[in-house]
Formats: structure tokens, C-alpha cells, sequence
């Protein structure tokens, strides 16, 4: 289950790192599915929450809650939302419940379906249901590459089986992550690709903490003691995020309509 909220987000970085996009657009041209979701519903979601749900990672049920199209494109193709383009106004801004059901498929073959099938599987759903067209292009666009930094990283070895990972807007603690998670993450907070260049194969837990940038500060409030996420980056993990321009994917949604309600 993942869960998308403006006050908390839990990260699970089990799944595996988009790099570019390029693991994105492959899910979106290569991948098939021998299932597929049957029984769908929409139905607008009125509540007034800020916390979104997305669950079809294991079992026989679809079931996004309360969620907008921006998200649930940015979820199954796992792309960062920034480098989603043609998302109009109300798929940024209407929620919707969405559900579905595996029918008539053994048990075996259900357990069988890898994540990019089941993406695959919530992709046609958005196709049948809202119309859901895209394409894909590379543009230039800045990046950031993470390197380690002089005098060498600070990571910590992790001594955990079993990855997690939990974050809020400017705190994020992790255990037994690698650099690929790091990077991730990285880009989401910074809405910019971050290409890893570290290296480092291992596996680490941290703990970072950071200052909102001040134009995220509303006027009077306090400026936090923490430093840059850039500080932070280089004095807590000992590696450095420097700028650089390089080729990216970017999904471009040519048909998005509104769906019949039922």
C-alpha cells in the first residue's frame, strides 16, 4: 500500500529506482499483463482529505482512494510528477475512488504478477475509464548528479534485513536504502532528476534533516536552524548534489477525459 499525503508521506523504497524515467517509459511500452482488473468503479471522492491511498501491489483488488489523476500517473508509471506534462486543471484537483477486481484467475497466477504488470494493469484501467492517451519525449533539462564528497561518505552500513523508509517535508530517516533510493528521493524533494553517481553499492541507513527553502516560508514564519538540504546532503551523508544538464523522459498525456460516474 502507498499512501500520498500533504502532511506525511511514507516512502517504500523497495520498489525499484526510476533513473531518468527511462524505467518508466519502458513499464508504459513493453510491459503486458495476462490479468487484468475487472468490476472497475469510479466515483468522486468528496471528502476533503489530504491523504490519498494507492493499493494494488498484491492480491486481487484495485483500490485508489481519494486520489487525483496526477498522482495515480505519477504511481503507476513511476515518474516523478514534474516530469508529467498535459495533465489538465481537473486532474490535478478532482479526487476520485477507484476500484476493481481480478476475476476468474487462479490464485497462483494473481501471486504471479510482478509490480510492472500490475502498473500495467492499473494504466489500462486509466485508459478505459478516463480516456487516458500519452506519449513520451527526451528534453534537456537540469539535473542534479550525487557524488561523494570530498574527504568521503558518511553513510552507515546498514545492519537491517528489511528496508523502510519514513519521511516527512524536510526530515527523512531510512534503513538498509541504497544510493539508487537515495537519489530518488532526492529528486522528488527537489523536483529534479538526480542522477547517481556515487558509486556506492551497499546498502545504508540515515537520517537527514533540512530547512524549507525561503520561498516555501509564509510571511512571519520562524526560519528553521536547519541547514539546506544541500548542507545536509554533504555534512550528514558526506556526499554532494552538483548541477548539471542531461537528456530526460518525459510523459507527455495527450487524452485525459472525465470519467462516467458508476
Amino acid at each position: 500500500m502507498t499512501r500520498h499525503s500533504l502532511q506525511w508521506i511514507l516512502v517504500l523504497l523497495s520498489l525499484p529506482a526510476t533513473v531518468h524515467g527511462l524505467r518508466a517509459q519502458q513499464v508504459h511500452q513493453d510491459v503486458t499483463s495476462p490479468l487484468k482488473f475487472d468490476a472497475v468503479t469510479v466515483k468522486p471522492n468528496k471528502t476533503g482529505s489530504s491523504t490519498m491511498a494507492s493499493m494494488y501491489h498484491s492480491g486481487d483488488m484495485l483500490q485508489l482512494e481519494n486520489i487525483t489523476l496526477q498522482v495515480a500517473l505519477w504511481d503507476v508509471f513511476d515518474q516523478q510528477e514534474y516530469l508529467i506534462d498535459g495533465v489538465p486543471d481537473w486532474g490535478k484537483r478532482l479526487h476520485f475512488d477507484i476500484q476493481g477486481k481480478i476475476l476468474d484467475a487462479t490464485p497462483q497466477a494473481i501471486d504471479a504478477l510482478t509490480l510492472d504488470q500490475r502498473r500495467a494493469m492499473v494504466i489500462r484501467v486509466l485508459q478505459e475509464r478516463f480516456g487516458l492517451k500519452t506519449h513520451w519525449i527526451t528534453r534537456d533539462a537540469p539535473e542534479y548528479a550525487l557524488v561523494v564528497a570530498k574527504g568521503g561518505s558518511k553513510l552507515t552500513p546498514t545492519t537491517f534485513t528489511r528496508t523502510s523508509s519514513g519521511r516527512n517535508l524536510y526530515n527523512w530517516s531510512a534503513e538498509s536504502v541504497t544510493t539508487d533510493d537515495l537519489a530518488k528521493g532526492l529528486a522528488g524533494t527537489l523536483r529534479r532528476p538526480v542522477e547517481n553517481r556515487t558509486g556506492l553499492t551497499g546498502q545504508y541507513d540515515f537520517h537527514l534533516k533540512w530547512s524549507a527553502d525561503k520561498s516555501e516560508l509564509s510571511p512571519g514564519s520562524a526560519a528553521d536552524d536547519a541547514p539546506s538540504i544541500f548542507t545536509a546532503v554533504k555534512e550528514t551523508l558526506g556526499l554532494e548534489l552538483k548541477p548539471i544538464t542531461g537528456p530526460v523522459q518525459v510523459l507527455v498525456v495527450d487524452t485525459l477525459e472525465l470519467p462516467d460516474e458508476n
